[in-house]
């Protein structure tokens, strides 16, 4: 830990002392104050972390969050109280939601080697590249993108939690520009629906994971294939029709062809979409509702939409091995798309530990990086002679 720089932020001296000598003994270059009000005269971009208590006279260290973030910082965060786990989780959520990182909660009092433990599992994060939004590819490059195929698919494997079957792949948009490198989905995807495009890039996915779900038959392998619709595009009467031709037409089984819908989308308009959704369905293809847990459904909105699969967001997955509400979000989810005769995908695992939790409380398949990273289409045979050895 040589040369990071920890801020400890505690009214209670001693207390704050005692965090700074474990720190200290750490080789971390601590400052401490016990004076929330200093904290903006001590804050510096190349502090690496920041432990905070959260009650403290005059000001608590909720408030210091807009400060932080106002100013991007990159700090991670350690939050500690002597009030109970409620308010240090709601805390902990709070900071996530607004994009920074939280390294853990402690709360006091704690001995030295529990927080040993967290600062040993930090990671210095990389610095990002540039904010400015010139250095990104243009709308016109977006446009010729797909002609100059700077778009590909990649495919990430998603088993079956009881037998470890690989049941099928999501397929995922990625773009690779000739000078730019790699192009965040989160960037060019709302450009695309912002100006008229996501239906060309949803024709070009959509074709292509059905023409490799075709490939694989005829390969011999009962593979399904999950594809993410934008609910931008979900106004069109005719897709269903179009869709089922374009399986026809490639030799797809369109029962092995799973639509994903965000929650988001059923939250917005679930009338406008339940037309489509329901011929869909009709045609024999199978929907997920999408990213579950992030959004506001209500059950009545499940129970109209003809759902046959459940995502549960990754936001839930991945911490439930360490967060007890994720964790109670993850198994009443669960529980709920049972009931509902819904299949249940989990996606975000990272570990074995949330693996395994995911397998006891029942979940029927997942995906993450545990098992596989997203794969082009020619490293997927190698793989999976790997996974079936493993």
């Amino acid at each position: 830990m040589t040369g990071l720089k920890l801020l400890v932020v505690d009214d209670e001296t001693d207390f704050a002392a005692f965090v700074a000598e474990v720190a200290t003994d750490m080789d971390f270059k601590v400052q401490s104050t016990d004076n929330p009000k200093e904290f903006t005269l001590l804050y510096t971009a190349d502090i690496n972390i920041i432990v905070l208590d959260l009650f403290m006279p005059g000001i608590d260290g909720i408030e210091l969050l807009p400060f932080l973030n106002k100013n991007k910082s990159r700090a991670s965060i350690i939050f500690m109280s002597g009030k109970d786990q409620y308010v240090l989780q709601a805390a902990r959520k709070l900071a996530l939601e607004q994009g920074m990182t939280v390294l853990g909660i402690l709360q006091k009092p704690f001995r030295a080697d529990e927080l040993e433990n967290i600062l040993n599992k930090y990671v210095p994060q990389s610095v990002p590249q540039s904010d400015n939004q010139n250095d990104q590819p243009s709308l016109d490059e977006l446009r010729q993108a797909v002609g100059r195929q700077e778009m590909r698919l990649v495919y990430q494997p998603q088993i079956n939690m009881a037998n470890n079957k690989v049941m099928g792949f999501e397929a995922l948009l990625r773009w690779h520009h000739p000078t730019k490198g790699e192009i965040p989905p989160n960037y060019f995807i709302p450009l695309a629906e912002k100006n008229g495009l996501i239906s060309d890039l949803s024709d070009y996915v959509a074709k292509t994971a059905i023409q490799q779900l075709g490939t694989w038959t005829d390969h011999g392998y009962d593979f399904r294939i999950s594809i993410n619709f934008s609910p931008k595009i979900l106004d069109d009467l005719d897709m269903p029709e179009k869709l089922a031709q374009c399986a026809r037409d490639l030799n797809a089984d369109i029962s092995k062809i799973m639509i994903e819908v965000t929650e988001t989308a059923l939250m917005s308009d679930v009338a406008q979409y339940m037309d489509i959704l329901a011929r869909m369905r009709m045609k024999g293809f199978r929907l997920a509702i999408d990213d579950f847990g992030t959004g506001f459904s209500s059950l009545q909105q499940l129970v109209r939409a003809p759902f046959s699969e459940l995502k549960i967001d990754q936001v839930f997955v991945r911490r439930m091995d360490t967060d007890k509400d994720c964790r109670t979000i993850v198994e009443i989810s669960i529980l709920l798309a049972h009931k509902m005769g819904m299949n249940v995908i989990a996606e975000g695992i990272e570990n074995e530990a949330v693996w395994n939790i995911l397998r006891d409380l029942g979940c029927d398949e997942g995906q993450g990086y545990w098992m596989s990273k997203p794969l082009s289409a020619e490293e997927i045979p190698l793989w999976l002679t790997k996974w079936s050895v493993e």
